[in-house]
This record gives structure tokens, C-alpha cells and sequence, in this order.
């Protein structure tokens, strides 16, 4: 589609006025008509293509332009605001070129509904005694992952956050892929994951600032400390999601938290659902069957840890 655009007379127009406008400076005219061709594209398939000319371009045309970068943020095609607001004031910055004092400056977030969002961390690492990222400190992303998205600790290493991140806002899923037999798997992806994962994008970040990268090694002895000190165990962070998920699901505590038998719980679920007994003890096994397949376990008996009262 690029290519096409470039071929249109809208393009070709507004990129001879732009080096026009801007002959003193090439980095600038690059950054313009890459943000010019970003805009014709929009034009041309989004809005009926009825502009020729750059001088045709309305107030009213970049407006709606904005919305649509708008409308893109909310699909989960970018991270952050930012990346829209970034767009669209280099059309300001264009039009402004073009016409001048003459050119009334669009307000992204008075127009656009542009407001600032965005949802991977800007935050100063703690560093260790070296001043260098510390490893314990990054290695906390791998609990927030497995809290919010009942992955393991080499699932949460190999997945692509950025694409995630995407994924998450735009569909409310996330896929996995197993790292035991490469088994995809759709997992919901609820706001606790979407900042888990922007907290992970943003570690990864840091990550890069060290020596060498890290191996799987460094962050599981990362990891076991964090989780000792916090008190918990290897299981702990995979056992949150799965009581938080049986509880979104049932709407009742499982019984490892409310300390109800079995029998107890049953009757409790069938109160809170409105449903025969029977009912509820399908609604019971049905809910652990689609936990045990979002965390990629076989059957349902390994989520009696998570989810049962000790005998």
C-alpha cells in the first residue's frame, strides 16, 4: 500500500510542497513525508480518496485523521498514545508549513480525544552495586506475568510482550506457546495482565543495559529469591491466577480460601448460582476444565493444589 500511495497524485503533491517548505532541513523533510505518506494512506483508503492536492487537506480532514489514530490506540495497534500524538503533530507541522499563521493548530486531545496513555512504564531501575539493572528487580516482571496470565517462568521468558501487548488490547486475549511441546493456547487477557505485560516490556528495556543477556539460569535464581523473600513458593504466583479466575468465573471463593469442605462449597455454589446441586457441581468442573486448559495443564487434577482445601 506504500507503494501505491507514493504513486498517487495526493503523495506526489504534498511531497514536492514539503521539500518546498522545508528545503533547509532534509532530516525534517524526511520525517514529514513519512508522516505525509502515513496520512495520504489513511486518505486514500479510510476516507473515500477524494483529496488531490495538499492545499485540498482541511482542518476537518486531519480532525477526523486524528480520531482514526484514535480508534487505532483503542484496537491495541499502539502501546501508547504517544505514537498517535507523534502523527498527528507532524500533520500540524505540516500544514503549518504550508499555510502559514493561517494554519490553526489541532489540539490532540480536545479534537482527538488524543488523551496521554500509555501502557508500558517510564521508571528509573533499581540498580545494583555495580550500577547496573538489578537482576532480582527485573526478574519480579516474571511474577507479575505468571500472577496475571497463569504462565511459567519459561513461558513468560519467550513471549513476544510487544505483540502481547497487541494482541491483549485488541482481542482480550493472549496467545501462549508451551514451551514443553510448542502447544498454542488462548489466554484472557484482563487488565492486571495488560499492565503485567507493560511492566515486562519495560524491564526488557532495562534488561538490554546489561553486560551480556541473561540466561534462564540467572533469572530462575533471580526469581527464587524474590519469591522466597515475599514467602512465596515456586507454585504461588500460577496460584493466584487460578483462584482468581475460578472466583471471576463462579463468583464464589474456591474452597482453599473460603475453608469450606467440598460438599460445603457445592452447596455454596449452588446458592450463589441459583442452580440444583447437580448444577453446581457441573458449573465446578466445567470452570476447572477451561482454567486447566488457559495454564496448558492435562485434566483437572493438578488444579487441586490451587484450588482446594487441605485435608
Amino acid at each position: 500500500m506504500r507503494h501505491k500511495t507514493r504513486l498517487h497524485q495526493l503523495y506526489k503533491n504534498g511531497e514536492a510542497e514539503i521539500f518546498r517548505a522545508c528545503n533547509e532541513d532534509y532530516k525534517t523533510q524526511m520525517r514529514l513525508i513519512n508522516q505525509w505518506l502515513s496520512f495520504c494512506i489513511w486518505s486514500i483508503t479510510k476516507n473515500g480518496n477524494s483529496l488531490e492536492t495538499i492545499n485540498s487537506v482541511t482542518r476537518e480532514h486531519i480532525i477526523r485523521y486524528g480520531q482514526y489514530l484514535k480508534s487505532e490506540f483503542d484496537k491495541g495497534k499502539f502501546a501508547s498514545t504517544n505514537t498517535a500524538v507523534s502523527y498527528l503533530s507532524g500533520m500540524n507541522t505540516v500544514m503549518k508549513r504550508i499555510h502559514g499563521d493561517n494554519w490553526e493548530k489541532i489540539s490532540p486531545i480536545k479534537d482527538c480525544g488524543l488523551e496521554q496513555i500509555s501502557h508500558i512504564p517510564n521508571k528509573n531501575p533499581e540498580l545494583d552495586k555495580n550500577g547496573l539493572p538489578d537482576i532480582e528487580s527485573l526478574a519480579g516482571y516474571l511474577l507479575e506475568l505468571q500472577m496475571s496470565l497463569g504462565i511459567v517462568i519459561r513461558e513468560a521468558l519467550i513471549l513476544d510482550l510487544k505483540e502481547a501487548l497487541n494482541e491483549g488490547r485488541s482481542t482480550g486475549f493472549v496467545t501462549i506457546t508451551s514451551f514443553q511441546n510448542g502447544i498454542r493456547r488462548k489466554i484472557p487477557c484482563r487488565p492486571s495482565a495488560i499492565k503485567a505485560i507493560g511492566n515486562g516490556i519495560a524491564a526488557r528495556r532495562l534488561q538490554k543495559q546489561l553486560p551480556r543477556k541473561m540466561e534462564f539460569d540467572d533469572f530462575l535464581s533471580a526469581h527464587n529469591k524474590l519469591t522466597a523473600r515475599k514467602g512465596y513458593s515456586t507454585n504461588t504466583a500460577r496460584a493466584i491466577y487460578v483462584r482468581d479466575r475460578y472466583q471471576e468465573m463462579t463468583g464464589v471463593e474456591p474452597p482453599i480460601m473460603s475453608k469450606l469442605s467440598q460438599t460445603e462449597h457445592w452447596h455454596k455454589l449452588s446458592q450463589h448460582s441459583n442452580k440444583t446441586l447437580s448444577e453446581a457441581k457441573g458449573l465446578d468442573k466445567n470452570t476447572r476444565h477451561i482454567i486447566a486448559k488457559e495454564i496448558g495443564v492435562l485434566g483437572i487434577e493438578p488444579l487441586k493444589e490451587y484450588l482446594d482445601k487441605k485435608p
